[in-house]
């Protein structure tokens, strides 16, 4: 067993885990939290609608890359093991596990900026599966497959520094549910931030160590990124005052 966990272990009694002695047990600490979309349709960049308020939306890729910038949680379902009971003499019960059951939806909050990417994204999504105006999908022929209309995601957590992984795991076969029009009423006495929530259904959380090697790899990549982008803030302003971010 890891040597940061005997502080844990030796100490059943005030759990005061504190100290700068070796062995002390470092808390999770919870807020650095990161996703990486893939596979997203790549029909769904032509169902965004008015595509002029949007010039950086015209891929796939500018949607995930949009997507993960954007991201400010993420609740992933849990699982529910079964079980089933039995009576005793007197009344007395004891009991067996059935079966295991994971939750199928999943929720992840984005922010939302001027001209609305965040809802031209998911309202183009939903519209691409059913379109409002007609209950069908605007998807035809051999293009309505799921390959055509859910993607994957991998979410990861991180200690403090960005990029040693804690918790990881991957998503498959995301597609949204909602269309969060209602998220954007008016009210003129309410001037705040718009964090939309979006629920998805998931197929399977897989978490396995396969998942760990690429959220690790994922984690060090955005990491590098994330020193790129602020070293051009600093230092590398184009000659007309504009910077560059980095592609994804």
């Amino acid at each position: 067993m890891e040597q940061s966990f005997q502080n844990i272990i030796n100490n059943r009694f005030d759990r005061n885990f504190g100290g700068t002695n070796v062995g002390v047990a470092d808390p999770y600490i919870t807020g650095y939290q990161f996703v990486k979309f893939v596979d997203l349709p790549t029909t769904l960049p032509g169902a965004l609608g008015a595509t002029a308020n949007l010039p950086g939306l015209t891929g796939a890729k500018d949607i995930s890359a949009t997507l993960e910038a954007s991201c400010q949680s993420v609740t992933p379902p849990g699982g529910t093991l079964n079980k089933t009971e039995f009576a005793g003499l007197g009344g007395t019960k004891w009991g067996a596990p059935t079966s295991v059951d994971y939750g199928n939806t999943m929720t992840v909050k984005f922010l939302e900026y001027s001209s609305l990417p965040i809802l031209a994204i998911f309202h183009g999504w939903t519209r691409m599966i059913r379109d409002y105006r007609t209950g069908a999908s605007s998807l035809t022929g051999a293009n309505y497959a799921k390959q055509n209309y859910s993607c994957s995601m991998f979410f990861w957590t991180t200690k403090p520094d960005g990029v040693t992984v804690e918790y990881y795991s991957l998503m498959v076969g995301m597609f949204p549910t909602k269309d969060p029009q209602d998220l954007y009423a008016g009210d003129i006495a309410t001037i705040d931030k718009l964090e939309v929530d979006v629920e998805f259904h998931v197929d399977r959380v897989w978490h396995e160590d396969w998942v760990y090697t690429q959220c690790q790899i994922l984690a060090s990549r955005y990491r590098g990124e994330g020193a790129n982008f602020h070293g051009q803030l600093k230092d590398g302003a184009d000659a007309d005052g504009a910077h560059d971010s980095p592609k994804v």
